[in-house]
């Protein structure tokens, strides 16, 4: 009967299950998400995602690096009189090793993990701070691997093909039982996988009989495996014959992408374990989480609250914080932009 639970899954079907969120709970639990009308200007960021969840979340036309370009005179500032920037002569691979290299700058916004702070102080940080950033955990690691394939990803169920992101995680028992053996430090044969596909949403990203997809698995960090077997495996679960569409690949281990960024310590895309205290003490306990001991130097990254994703808040709030203390500016710039300028398509934003 409709609403009744599945046969076999206790607390109801999958799709009640999602409604109450991660946690289980019994029949009467408090659903995870609600619909409420939303009204006047807060009305405006969720009308936004919300229309994500009905025809999908826009998409730059061309990829990210033709948002980028079209943003460029908003974040410049040009016409609007922001405060302006003095820009050093450095080149952008200009590679920083202490700090001291930095001195005389008023201030200094660190995106790096406590581990890269830690290397950049060079001994230079209280030993109380020094001792919270070494004990700051990090989470499970990233293994990736980029395909190129002669087509289409061939999904079991058509209607996934039309999507540009597909988690293929299982069942809510499998995902939980997935997850605890990587925060354990055991590798799954059937991790959680993330398999993006940007020709499904804009077809200019492919060219005939040549596709780019990529992937990556949650394994345990520092995991030195190398994840083309596991994540092609996977995803051929769901979409059987994928592997024989391969033309080429390329895979990075969890151990090595610490070698590709940084910050990516252990293979961990998140800067930091997202545990319960990590999420409200990050990294350190600190009413000031940006602001680190060292005048003027302030941390910016995802290792900084609200933790990582794609918001931009560790930043903004880092650089609110520099404003403040370094600069005595405590208004907030704006950053809005008129939207009436916008041309969907040009450069590129497309749905």
């Amino acid at each position: 009967p409709r609403g009744g639970p599945a046969a076999g899954e206790p607390g109801g079907g999958p799709r009640q299950r999602a409604r109450r969120g991660p946690l289980p709970g019994r029949a009467g639990t408090r659903p995870a998400h609600r619909r409420r009308r939303a009204r006047g200007r807060q009305a405006a960021e969720p009308g936004v995602r919300g229309s994500g969840h009905a025809a999908g979340p826009p998409r730059p036309r061309d990829g990210m690096a033709a948002a980028a370009r079209w943003q460029r005179p908003y974040r410049t500032g040009a016409g609007r009189g922001h405060h302006r920037a003095r820009r050093r002569s450095s080149t952008p691979d200009t590679t920083w090793r202490d700090l001291a290299e930095l001195r005389g700058a008023r201030a200094v916004l660190l995106d790096v993990s406590p581990k890269g702070l830690l290397a950049l102080a060079g001994g230079r940080l209280p030993r109380a701070y020094a001792r919270g950033l070494e004990r700051f955990r990090y989470g499970p690691g990233a293994a990736k691997v980029d395909f190129l394939v002669s087509e289409p990803i061939p999904w079991t169920d058509p209607a996934v093909g039309r999507a540009g992101t597909v988690h293929l995680g299982g069942t809510h028992a499998e995902m939980v039982r997935q997850e605890t053996a990587n925060a354990r430090g055991v590798r799954t044969g059937e991790p959680f996988v993330l398999v993006v596909d940007p020709a499904a949403v804009d077809p200019g990203r492919a060219l005939p009989g040549k596709r780019p997809v990529w992937a990556y698995a949650h394994v345990p960090n520092g995991d030195p495996t190398d994840p083309y077997d596991l994540v092609r495996a996977r995803i051929e679960r769901y979409a059987p014959g994928f592997g024989d569409t391969v033309v080429a690949h390329r895979s990075v281990a969890a151990a090595a992408y610490e070698d590709y960024n940084p910050n990516y310590v252990g293979g961990d895309i998140g800067s930091g374990a997202m545990t319960l205290y990590q999420t409200i003490a990050r990294p350190v306990p600190r009413f000031d989480p940006y602001r680190t001991p060292l005048p003027g130097v302030f941390l910016c990254s995802s290792a900084t609250p609200p933790g990582p994703s794609v918001h931009g808040m560790s930043g903004y709030l880092s650089a609110l914080s520099a404003l403040r203390h370094c600069f005595g500016i405590y208004d907030a710039p704006d950053l809005a932009f008129d939207a009436s300028s916008l041309e969907f398509g040009r450069p590129g934003l497309d749905r």
